[in-house]
């Protein structure tokens, strides 16, 4: 029975350290993972826009060679 008394007595003094220690990481914590997330995010954002620009290529190409074969058979039609 003592020592069940003096774990309950010293439960209080671990739970107490226990919130200290976090209460003093917490902010710490905090400010790490607000700045992995703007590293996140602007990773993120990069990848996007570079698939935007491969979008834009692509459908330059498309543009490209539809307004060529419209061209040519535009062309065709005059000739005869």
């Amino acid at each position: 029975m003592a020592t069940l008394a003096r774990l309950q007595a010293r439960s209080s003094t671990v739970g107490n350290q226990y919130y200290f220690r976090n209460s003093v990481v917490d902010p710490f914590r905090k400010k790490e993972n607000d700045a992995a997330v703007k590293i996140q995010s602007w990773f993120r954002g990069c990848q996007v826009r570079a698939y935007i620009r491969h979008l834009n290529r692509i459908v330059t190409v498309i543009q490209k060679w539809w307004r060529s074969f419209l061209g040519r058979k535009q062309y065709q039609l005059t000739v005869q």
